[in-house]
């Protein structure tokens, strides 16, 4: 009946170590994975600062930089 117990309880202990070992090293491929994944993202457009050309005017105007379609 011992003898039985402890080989359950072996058992069980490799068992855990088994999956643990395999989340360790399945982690970082998933996290690799979804990171490639979201690289593929459009650019959103931005907003840029345009200063006039001549030294007189002061004003400073904003623009929509939009993508080429």
């Amino acid at each position: 009946m011992k003898k039985d117990a402890i080989s359950t309880g072996l058992f069980i202990a490799i068992g855990f170590l088994c999956v643990a070992i395999v989340i360790a090293i399945l982690i970082p491929v998933v996290r690799d994975v979804i990171d490639k994944a979201d690289d593929n993202r459009p650019d959103i457009p931005k907003v840029s600062l345009v200063q006039p050309a001549d030294s007189g005017e002061t004003a400073v105007a904003y623009t929509l930089v939009h993508p080429l379609v």
